[in-house]
């Protein structure tokens, strides 16, 4: 059904992974990309491009890894030096992007450049993604800058460490796009930068934790998709010459307006915005169970389409890793199977982001029994293929 040859990945590939890395890391031939300036230090909103601009839209599809909170520059390298791998994605919470008002420190994302620029794939794409939601895992408890926490955040479903910033708030709004608009001016214009990752849409206010009108909050549906949509566009302003990625799962209280934040995304020329769902999971139910559900809308859109592997999707049962990436990029366009969603999938075309999972799930899977997979099957005609009526990139 999926145009592919269905081999399985058992847990004694790991050793294959580790081979396939080592004679990659042997036949690899150096090169060098030197940035203008990376220092990397605090710059302010409105600073012009340190980088000379690029000519043409960023395209460099196929498979990335997610780092982990405990990840360093020195991971980004190994990573990017898997065979397959073509970049990676890494995390900084908006707390310490911007340490002070209007003042912002992407140090971390620089020292992450110049680590991809001296490995053995100095060609290694970075998405930049600055977060305003935490877990019960995060490093970081409130995401957000200093000056917001008190009346712009608050504790979100996840656990008692977990928080999240307003963001539908016009005074956050203002606030992450002059973030934005600051993030484009330094790296829209590297060669090296793939695009900018807005976080999940699922805020985590539910419960407890609401922060409805009706709960003595100021959330409201429209007023969140109204502000995602918003944030896209921002997004594709600050960085018209790189890729904008939205992770969208879910909108509380407003089912069908995931199709509306989708629209947003195929208004954006060139298809330099894309939608992605945050997660795998073709047994989670509430992820197509309706017409407007983030499956059933990716599956629909016309434009750049991508997915990500998350921890859980190390996990599923009698579901191996090619069985995850059969399902990211097959189906059939213009309708995800309710019945029958294994068999199904969401036709990404574009981008595939895979946890850097070090720890071992329930099944015994992690990130080295990734590497067979993503080596064995590079973005091409058995990706886009393998979605029936997909076709070509976008």
């Amino acid at each position: 059904m999926d145009g592919l040859v269905h081999v399985p990945i058992p847990k004694t590939l790991r050793g294959l992974a580790l081979l396939l890395s080592s004679l990659f890391l042997a036949s690899t031939v150096h090169a060098s990309i030197t940035p203008t300036d990376t220092s990397g230090r605090t710059v302010q909103s409105g600073t012009t491009n340190a980088y000379q601009s690029s000519t043409a839209r960023k395209a460099n599809y196929g498979h990335y890894f997610a780092t982990r909170y405990g990840d360093t520059p020195g991971d980004v390298a190994m990573l990017c030096s898997q065979p397959g791998v073509r970049g990676v994605l890494w995390r900084e919470t908006w707390n310490e992007v911007e340490p002070s008002p209007g003042q912002y420190d992407f140090s971390s994302y620089e020292r992450v450049l110049r680590a991809i620029e001296t490995s053995n794939n100095p060609k290694c794409q970075l998405w930049v993604m600055v977060e305003y939601k935490s877990f019960n895992n995060s490093p970081v408890r409130n995401p957000c800058p200093d000056y917001l926490q008190g009346r712009y955040s608050g504790p979100n479903a996840d656990g008692s460490r977990a928080m999240t910033c307003f963001m539908w708030e016009p005074a956050v709004q203002r606030a992450w796009q002059a973030m934005m608009r600051a993030a484009g001016a330094r790296f829209d214009g590297n060669p090296r930068v793939e695009g900018f990752v807005l976080q999940e849409s699922a805020l985590g206010f539910t419960g407890q934790y609401s922060q409805d009108v009706g709960d003595g909050g100021t959330y409201t549906a429209v007023a969140w998709r109204d502000a995602l949509i918003d944030m896209v566009q921002q997004c594709a302003s600050a960085f018209s010459n790189s890729r904008c990625m939205a992770f969208v799962n879910f909108i509380r209280n407003g089912p069908d307006f995931i199709d509306d934040v989708a629209a947003a995304i195929a208004r954006v020329p060139d298809n330099r915005a894309c939608l992605s769902g945050p997660d795998l999971l073709p047994d989670e139910t509430s992820l197509y169970a309706h017409n407007g559900a983030i499956y059933e809308v990716l599956a629909r859109h016309g434009g750049c389409r991508a997915n990500s592997a998350q921890n859980q999707s190390y996990g599923i049962r009698n579901f191996n890793l090619y069985d995850v990436f059969r399902f990211a990029v097959g189906g059939t366009k213009g309708d995800f199977r309710q019945r029958e969603p294994r068999s199904s999938g969401v036709c990404v075309n574009s981008y595939l982001f895979w946890n850097h999972r070090v720890g071992e799930s329930w099944t015994g899977l992690d990130w080295l029994n990734a590497l067979p997979v993503i080596a064995a099957y590079p973005y091409g005609r058995e990706w886009l293929d393998a979605c029936d009526g997909g076709g070509g990139p976008p």
